[in-house]
């Protein structure tokens, strides 16, 4: 999470802000740039868009191999960072009244079962750090969709995967 302006943000919020404001274009790198900002403070929105940008310049006369070292890893096509966040009410229609259910218990019942420990990071798609609490539970039965939990500090978020083919998600924040 990065802090703006006092307040923890995913960075997934902050990739779908980003994107939203119309002052300020989406750079291709700039989900590499959040990663390696990630548990940074800012003053502003302004301030964290002033870090990326320097990140950018930095890019200035890199060959290809250079900038790949340069950018990093960035988050995995199906991380919440990568993905749309997801409305709650969007979900599979058999799976919405669970999905509120586990939003606003955070427990199993109402559809939502076997709560287990999840070693992926929904936010970026990489093993998660210490500091990060993942859970995963079956939504409407185990052969059917998959929500995540997770905890870093006070926030807690949750995710959706529409399909759990060969034990593979997507983690589209719910919102």
């Amino acid at each position: 999470m990065i802090t703006v302006a006092g307040q923890k943000r995913l960075l997934s919020d902050l990739v779908a802000s980003i994107k939203a404001d119309p002052l300020t274009p989406w750079h291709k790198g700039y989900d590499c740039y959040l990663l390696k900002l990630n548990g940074n403070i800012y003053a502003t929105m302004p301030d964290l868009i002033m870090a990326l940008a320097n990140y950018v310049m930095g890019e200035k006369d890199l060959d290809s191999v250079h900038l790949a070292r340069y950018r990093g890893n960035g988050p995995t096509l199906k991380s919440a960072m990568s993905l749309a966040p997801l409305a709650r009410a969007k979900v599979n229609a058999n799976d919405v009244v669970a999905i509120n259910a586990l939003m606003t218990t955070g427990g199993v019942g109402n559809g939502i079962s076997d709560k287990s420990a999840h070693t992926t990071d929904p936010e970026t798609g990489f093993p998660k750090s210490g500091l990060v609490t993942v859970s995963e539970f079956y939504v409407s039965g185990k052969d059917g969709r998959r929500a995540t939990k997770r905890t870093e500090g006070q926030t807690t978020s949750y995710y959706y995967s529409k399909s759990h083919v060969a034990n593979t998600y997507e983690y589209a924040r719910l919102v």
